[in-house]
């Protein structure tokens, strides 16, 4: 805490050394026919560099007003479109704070003197639905990432983790002059690219191809970022190289290599590290890890409480949990083949190696007792991933197009775990061994996976009227062979052994999915602003899953016993045929859409090794509708409603047990029925461009019917499965169940602060509550669970020496049980509730000779797990850095990660019967040292210098 309280003293010291004299600049303007010029852009930029100091916008009047100016000489830069820009020196001094520039009349740009070059300095603007940012007027420190650049723009976060947000949304994915970088992982572009290669930063919902062709909006949109590169940054070669090596042989290494030459464009990376620092999708490497995820992903499906581990540059935290090895190296490519073929092609590869350490403490409560546990497990996981990628996009001419984009992907993986789990019955005040089990687990697979989209689209003879095919396929097989060994017995409440559950199995496994696909639309203009669509979809998907399961022989030594029970060939087959249509009309200040599309199903479950099927027909009737009502460019509402179905997995559908969760066994239900959900969002965004406010609010409501959710027995199982029942043992079948919904809503409100330049605030409020049920031996449960987070931000930046944030976060949870059906429990041994909270700062200084220190800490405090463990505990990094060379692309540092040795790893998962609090090996305290080197060749020359590059701007001075 101590700490802490350094931080925040060094945070207050700054604000007074922050503080500026009360100068100002006013004005207003008018055209040579005297009436106003609103939204005009107007910077005040600093005389010596040209750096941005500040800038507003004009109200409707003309007026404008700058605020908290330095004393010391300037420039008024006037920038409104079809006008010529103005430059208007002026200097603040104690004798004069204020300066008046009255009335300034802007001319009409009538024609582009032929010797200078144009140049719109303009710090924000807003084109259509589009924000977009001027980079040069936001300065980063040389070597600038990205990701540093985003930083500093108003209205947008970057968490630590490098997750992107603005208006209150994640960025998904980000684009390089409209093309995709390396796939879509938004990290790779941000992390990747330098700052002073970027013109402009546009932020824009994003839509799916077929909704950009014919503007009916499909249920895609995503928040997505588009970074215009710098007409001389488009040829030449940059990037970075480093490697670092520390204490319990820790090392990164990475090298990233971008070569850039009119439309070609090439990318390179190659990184290694043994740090947890990921660098790539995770969702790769859980990809063959099956269940439990990758080192300790997933388990208990419920609230993710708290992780401990804060970044820094080695990734501490954010990953996997344990100690993560990882490999990654590929291959980007864009180009132009001839005049209409537009290709954007990538190889990945990645290696990545889990060890972890797994401890947890557990309670499920069933309708007549309480189970308490401990169990730990050792594990080692390994995963090779191959991923290649295609974007092909043929203009044929004016009215047709098509889009190819297949994808492949070939993966390897090994898993071992070594369970140890022991188990208390606790039935008022009697707790007694229920039973033990130690469980290993050794196997082995691969899986490929491939998909093919491709979409025609053709424009007809009349605006709006437009025709679209597109076809689908995907394929995913998985081979898996596996070796389990399983010791356990159980005990009755006197202590005699009632059963012991010794076996050896072999398991192999096929699985393969198989869907296809083909969706037509038209759309018709029925009046200037109105357009009709019809479309029809076509979709089969097949899913097969052969598993082989043998015992082990003691006399021949070999796993030559089929186990005719555990053995099974199972087929799924969900074929639907879909009609509809939409409506949508556009205005200047309002949209709006209405649908309707009728769908029919078969589902058909096969269960080949009994000769059995199900046949299910379902007929569903699909609405969706939206509304966008813009107030403003900068303040709109939108609201949207879509139903749909969701189709049970094959995995719950096929009735095969899996012994390799003993005692929890667990099996599917061939006659589940499909899921139908309805969902509501409210959606509300304001962005203030004078005062740089925002307001994002969002608003949703989900319900579904037809549930799928567990029916755990602890008793009286299904006779098929009678074998298994014994004290302890729990069987888990998937069952449809109505009245669960959730509502969820998030609020995040972001300001500057007036008396100090450079800082600003942001906060983000948080609220969900969700039912949840499940059936516990034939009887109803129900939960309801709250959960409320407040997120407080202020960050400050000085120039380009001083950079400090300070971040607070507060949770709470509570998990309430209704359990209406189920009489005789005592409600205060499930009821839960709790709080966490972390405060963490992270501040960064630079030195004039180019010396950095930088140091973040979190403080976080847990719920206890018992009265006797605290898990309250800081998590403190620190660096010291030295850019070299003239050019300072050359840096060294000595980074110290978790000085107080304190990190830990904490989680509490929650689902409907369940409480687990969890525990996961992390990385502790190691020091390393590092080097850098940036790459930037642009052209084959230097960067011009600043002070031709300014003489080359179309100012006209007054």
């Amino acid at each position: 805490m101590k700490q802490l309280l350094l931080l925040i003293s060094l945070f207050i010291s700054s604000l007074a050394f922050a503080q500026k004299n009360p100068g100002k600049v006013i004005g207003s303007l008018k055209d040579a026919k005297d009436e106003s010029l609103p939204d005009a852009t107007i910077s005040v930029m600093q005389a010596k560099d040209s750096s941005l100091i500040s800038f507003t916008r004009t109200s409707n009047s003309g007026y404008f007003e700058i605020k908290n100016l330095d004393t010391g000489s300037y420039y008024l830069l006037i920038s409104y479109q079809g006008f010529e820009t103005i430059n208007k020196p002026f200097v603040i001094s104690f004798e004069k704070p204020i300066v008046d520039f009255a009335t300034i009349r802007l001319e009409k740009a009538y024609k582009i003197l032929s010797e200078v070059v144009v140049v719109d300095e303009a710090p924000i603007k807003i084109k259509g639905d589009t924000l977009a940012y001027n980079a040069n007027a936001f300065k980063t420190k040389p070597n600038a990432t990205v990701e540093d650049l985003i930083k500093k723009l108003p209205g947008m976060t970057v968490e630590r983790d490098g997750t992107v947000k603005t208006q209150g949304e994640n960025v998904q994915k980000v684009y390089v002059d409209g093309k995709e970088f390396f796939g879509s992982d938004p990290k790779l572009a941000t992390k990747n690219l330098t700052a002073d290669m970027v013109d402009e930063v546009e932020v824009y919902d994003d839509m799916s191809e077929q909704a950009k062709f014919n503007k009916i909006d499909d249920g895609s949109r995503s928040k997505a970022i588009n970074l215009k590169l710098k007409k001389d940054k488009k040829k030449g070669v940059f990037g970075r190289i480093n490697g670092g090596y520390g204490t319990d042989n820790r090392y990164d290494a990475g090298i990233t290599a971008n070569l850039f030459k009119g439309a070609t464009q090439v990318n390179i990376i190659a990184k290694a590290n043994n740090t947890n620092n990921i660098g790539f999708s995770i969702s790769d490497a859980m990809g063959m890890f099956g269940s439990g995820g990758f080192g300790g992903f997933g388990g208990g499906g419920g609230m993710m409480m708290v992780r401990g581990g804060g970044g820094g540059n080695f990734g501490i935290g954010g990953g996997p949990s344990g100690i993560t090895k990882t490999a990654s190296a590929g291959i980007n490519l864009r180009d132009v083949w001839g005049k209409d073929i537009d290709v954007t092609s990538s190889y990945f590869y990645n290696h990545a190696g889990a060890n972890n350490f797994r401890s947890s403490n557990f309670q499920r409560f069933l309708t007549d007792s309480t189970l308490a546990g401990e169990q730990e497990t050792i594990s080692e996981n390994l995963n090779d991933n191959h991923r290649f990628n295609l974007n092909l996009k043929w203009e044929i001419d004016s009215l047709n197009s098509i889009i190819y984009q297949p994808n492949i992907s070939f993966q390897q993986s090994s898993n071992y775990r070594d369970d140890s789990l022991l188990q208390n019955a606790v039935k008022g005040s009697e707790s007694y061994l229920l039973n033990n089990t130690r469980t290993i687990s050794d196997n082995t697979g691969n899986g490929t996976n491939l998909t093919n989209n491709l979409i025609w689209r053709r424009k007809l003879n009349k605006i709006g009227r437009t025709l679209s095919v597109s076809l689908s396929n995907t394929y995913n097989k998985n081979d898996r062979e596996g070796y389990v060994t399983s010791r356990g017995n159980s005990f009755n409440n006197i202590g005699e052994k009632t059963r012991e559950n010794n076996f050896r199995q072999q398991n192999l496994q096929d699985n393969l999915t198989n869907n296809y696909g083909a969706t037509l639309s038209y759309t018709e203009p029925i009046a200037r602003n109105k357009i009709l669509e019809f479309n029809y979809a076509y979709n089969n998907n097949t899913n097969e899953a052969n598993r082989v399961t043998s015992d082990y022989n003691d006399i021949t030594g070999k796993y030559d016993i089929r186990n005719s029970v555990l053995s099974n060939r199972f087929e799924n087959v969900n074929e639907s045929s879909r009609f509809g249509t939409n409506f949508r009309v556009t205005s200047k200040k309002f949209n709006y859409q209405l649908g309707l599309s009728l769908q029919n199903t078969l589902l058909t479950s096969n269960n080949l090794s009994k000769d059995s099927a199900i046949n299910q027909r379902y007929f569903n009737v699909f609405p969706t509708a939206s509304f966008n009502y813009q107030f403003a460019r900068s303040r709109s509402l939108r609201i949207n409603y879509r139903g749909r179905t969701n189709q049970p997995s094959i995995s719950q559908l096929q009735d095969l047990i899996d012994p390799n969760m003993a005692p929890y066994y667990r099996t599917g239900n061939p006659a589940l029925k499909q899921e139908f959900s309805n969902s509501i969002t409210l959606t509300y965004n304001f962005f203030d461009m004078v005062k740089f406010r925002n307001l994002f609010a969002l608003i949703s409501f989900n319900n579904t019917t037809d549930k799928i959710v567990d029916n755990l027995m602890t008793k009286n199982f299904p006779e098929r499965y009678r074998y298994l029942e014994a004290g302890g043992t729990q069987l888990s079948i998937p069952t449809n169940m109505d009245g669960i919904y959730n509502i969820t809503g998030s609020f995040n409100i972001g300001f500057p602060i007036k008396k100090m330049k450079g800082g600003n605030f942001n906060t983000n409020t948080r609220i969900t509550y969700a039912r949840n049920g499940n059936v516990i031996d034939g009887l109803k449960n129900l939960n309801k669970n709250i959960m409320l987070g407040e997120d407080l931000r202020l960050s400050y930046n000085y120039k380009e020496q001083l950079d400090l944030g300070l971040n607070a976060s507060t949770n709470y949870t509570s998990v309430k049980y209704s359990n209406l059906d189920i009489p005789g429990i005592l409600r205060k041994n499930q009821d839960q509730s709790y709080f966490n909270h972390i405060i963490s700062a992270d501040i960064t200084y630079t030195f004039p000779k180019g010396l950095i220190l930088s140091t973040d800490l979190d403080y976080t405090i847990n719920p206890k797990q018992e009265e006797t463990i605290d898990r309250t505990f800081s998590m403190w990094n620190a660096s010291i850095a030295q850019q070299l060379f003239k050019s300072k692309r050359g840096e060294i540092k000595f980074s110290a990660f978790d000085l107080l040795n304190q990190n830990q790893s904490f989680s509490r998962n929650i689902s409907d019967n369940y409480i687990e609090d969890v525990r996961n090996t992390v990385l502790q305290r190691f020091f390393t040292i590092s080097f850098t080197y940036n790459l930037n060749r642009m052209g084959g020359k230097s960067m011009m210098p600043r002070m031709m590059e300014r003489a080359t701007r179309n100012i006209r001075i007054n």
